[in-house]
């Protein structure tokens, strides 16, 4: 499916905002930075940078990662060794809420005599979670999407930073921004609130404002947008081809939420050749970072890279000169997370470039200004409680509570055909899916409910067999539930419904791969896989919920805004539908 281009309506308006980004003319006046969420003292900033060596510095310019769930003599010589100015855990570093908590105040000792560390997570929602256990647990963008609540949003950010916070986490590298304007996009996808720049905006804004409220360092992403591409940055180099109006159009969602007086933004490794007139990352690109984000925006906030050790800055620039070439256009730290050899090929490559007088002293001083402006606006410097303590402390029940009205509120139905919904609860009901909390949820509300659990990406030589297996779980039923992950899931659908039966879709991923399952009579929407999300479509099967959540994307044939009521259903949602109202001129225009 070809991506579907930004309106000439949405364009013009969003012109006269954009018009502003570029580098304004020597002597104009900037658009005003962020206001700080709490004052700083400007002077403790400055003596504090005082206090650091040159090679103190460049440590506090590089965010790494590490192997392994506990701290060994390689990573202290790394954190401790180095002195850097951030860490950041992926899911390989976590067995557990208290693991990682005392992982957290392990690497904070490391430095206790010094600048306190970033202790940074991708901790999305969805299917981005590196902690499961002692936190909500949240479906995830586009189902937050699908509820059009920014009520729900900033409930969301609150409440996952709150319970970050608690594990000793002090940064997120979320919320994500991109508009996944393309159907096809391989890395982005349902990690978006929708393809509509305003719903984009609007969810950005209440959720980064949820997340700071708890006190946790918000890093949005990926500036100026990665919602287009076909391409993923992890393998090669994204290259957008829209005209610069399109790309200045997609970058409103950065805009609104630097309107909120945003911590930090991650750069994107995408090229924008109508932008700036090469295909030079935008990570390593002085015309984006300094020019449109930091003169044009006036940002003057964190700027921290994506990884460095991705294909498509490795392949055209190496790790370290990457590095050096990002602080130059303007990020303020780089994230190094992989290889070891490369956090050593990335610190020598800094140093060597201030010593050779390419990377200015200035440039890195001012780097590491914003560094230590983010530390002490968001608390890094003060002694959190004690770890028992924030253990023994369980996470506040209505955080919980909060990922079970999202999952409730996003329910969407794209199809009723003959009234299949909701599926009586006497009914032998067959259920085919690679998530088991979807048959878990349906067994506690029915009594002859059957599971066939099967692979999410099964290999071509069970494919056959898995068919089979479909067919006579369907056989053996009144009515068939799949859930629906993946492309792979399609040809069971397909299996089940030729015994006749009637089989019903969970699409727990991409919306757009809902549309394709002909065969079923119904299909529900819940963009995530997550056990809330999935409980939440049981309800709504057998009709204890209603379906208030609307599309948050176009569809071939559906477009932005489709849902179905289902009627029938016993109660009313736990999260009643938003009340009707006229549509942004972003969504008139986009969809």
């Amino acid at each position: 499916m070809p991506v579907r281009p930004l309106s000439p309506v949405l364009l013009l308006v969003l012109l006269g905002t954009c018009a502003a980004w570029a580098a304004p003319p020597e002597g104009a006046p900037l658009l005003a930075p962020p206001v700080p969420s709490a004052p700083v003292d400007l002077e403790r900033v400055e003596a504090l940078l005082a206090s650091l060596s040159l090679e103190d510095r460049v440590g506090q310019v590089m965010m790494v990662g590490f192997r392994g769930t506990r701290l060994d003599e390689d990573v202290e010589a790394l954190v401790r060794g180095r002195r850097v100015g951030g860490v950041c855990l992926f899911k390989h570093n976590i067995a557990s809420a208290r693991q990682v908590a005392r992982l957290n105040d392990g690497l904070r000792r490391l430095l206790a005599d010094h600048i306190p560390p970033f202790v940074a997570l991708d901790q999305e929602g969805g299917n981005v979670m590196r902690v499961s256990d002692q936190v909500v647990r949240l479906p995830g963008n586009m189902a937050l999407g699908a509820t059009r609540s920014a009520e729900l949003a900033y409930a969301a950010g609150r409440a996952q930073g709150e319970d970050l916070r608690r594990l000793g986490f002090n940064m997120n590298l979320a919320p994500v921004l991109d508009v996944n304007l393309n159907p096809q996009n391989p890395v982005i996808g349902i990690r978006s609130y929708g393809d509509s720049v305003s719903l984009v905006s609007e969810m950005g804004r209440a959720f980064a404002r949820g997340q700071q409220k708890a006190g946790l360092v918000t890093v949005a992403k990926h500036f100026p947008g990665h919602g287009s591409t076909s391409t993923d940055s992890h393998e090669a180099l994204p290259v957008m081809r829209e005209t610069r109006e399109e790309v200045l159009a997609q970058m409103e969602p950065f805009r609104a939420v630097l309107q909120e007086g945003l911590d930090g933004l991650m750069t994107a490794h995408v090229a924008i050749p109508h932008l700036t007139g090469d295909e030079v990352p935008a990570t390593l690109s002085p015309q984006v970072l300094e020019g449109l984000l930091r003169q044009g925006l006036g940002f003057d906030g964190l700027v921290l890279t994506d990884e460095l050790e991705m294909e498509a800055i490795v392949q055209r620039y190496g790790v370290g000169r990457a590095a050096v070439l990002a602080l130059k256009a303007g990020a303020d730290m780089v994230l190094v997370p992989w290889r070891y050899e490369k956090k050593i090929e990335v610190y020598e490559a800094l140093l060597a470039a201030v010593h050779s007088g390419e990377l200015s002293a200035g440039r890195l001083e001012q780097a590491v200004r914003r560094i230590l402006v983010a530390k002490l606006r968001r608390g890094l410097f003060q002694a959190p409680a004690l770890l028992e303590e924030r253990l023994a402390s369980p996470p506040p029940p209505d955080n919980g509570e909060v990922a079970h009205l999202i999952a409730r509120a996003s329910v969407t139905l794209l199809r009723n055909q003959a009234g299949t919904l909701p599926l009586a609860r006497t009914a032998r009901i067959a259920v085919i899916t690679a998530e088991a909390s979807l048959g878990e949820a349906l067994q506690a509300r029915a009594p002859h409910v059957t599971v066939l659990s099967v692979p999410a990406y099964p290999s071509a030589s069970r494919r056959a067999a898995l068919r089979r297996q479909a067919r006579k779980a369907a056989l053996a039923a009144d009515v068939v539930v799949v859930g629906l992950i993946n492309a792979r899931q399609q040809e069971l659908v397909t299996a089940a419904a030729a015994t006749g039966r009637p089989v019903a879709v969970v699409s727990m991923g991409l919306p757009y791969l809902a549309e394709q399952v002909e065969e079923a009579r119904a299909v529900l929407a819940i963009y995530s896989y997550q056990p809330a999300a999935t409980d939440a479509a049981a309800a709504a099967l057998v009709g204890d919920i209603g379906t208030p959540g609307r599309l948050p994307v176009n569809l071939r044939e559906l477009h932005f805004g489709h849902g179905l009521e289902l009627t029938g259903h016993k109660q009313a949602s736990a999260t009643p539908p938003p009340a009707p109202r006229p549509p942004s001129v972003a969504q008139e225009a986009a969809h």
